[in-house]
């Protein structure tokens, strides 16, 4: 990210340039992850702080897997990840430009945003997979929102896709295609 300061009617404020678009440039999203395996990080909750280009450590988790299944809704195909991610959606960001139009445009702009994971993750051979179906009371405790001004919306896993897993892919894959079923 590159930040520039300017200066408008007198008042100083600081613009920045995201990897993903966003409508009116609002960016009404803030980053949150869990880690298990990541070397040089406690296995813990964290929070991207995109102005200063770094990772606010949150709170320690013992036990990791209890913690993302019961936020992922007993998903646990996603616990073999090292890193999920969390979209927090923030209304006000949009809503006072967007009106009742708010929510559709920051929907787009999450798209834009899971996008880029998918590509950035498969571009260093990992795999990824969006995921809507999150405990919004789970996920906001766990990183202290107090879901109304600040809630997740969604969640993103990333990690090495294992090889076994891989190729069954591969072998259902043409079948999905020749029975039409995509």
């Amino acid at each position: 990210r590159h930040t520039r300061s300017f200066h408008v009617t007198g008042v100083q404020t600081c613009a920045f340039r995201s990897t993903v678009p966003s409508g009116g440039a609002r960016h009404g999203f803030e980053l949150y992850f869990v880690c298990q395996n990541v070397e040089g990080l406690i296995p813990g909750t964290y929070h991207y702080l995109p102005m200063e280009h770094r990772v606010e450590f949150l709170n320690p988790i013992e036990k990791v897997s209890d913690v993302l299944a019961s936020s992922l809704c007993d998903q646990l195909w996603a616990l073999k990840a090292n890193v999920i991610f969390y979209f927090s959606y923030i209304p006000y960001r949009t809503e006072w430009r967007y009106g009742h139009l708010a929510h559709r445009i920051a929907l787009v702009d999450l798209g834009h945003v899971g996008e880029n994971i998918y590509l950035a993750s498969t571009s260093i051979g990992l795999g990824t997979c969006g995921i809507g179906a999150c405990v919004t009371r789970i996920c906001d405790e766990m990183f202290e929102l107090e879901g109304e001004n600040e809630f997740i919306i969604y969640a993103q896993p990333v990690g090495k896709v294992n090889k076994e897993d891989f190729v069954k892919y591969l072998i259902i894959l043409p079948a999905i295609y020749h029975d039409n079923l995509t």
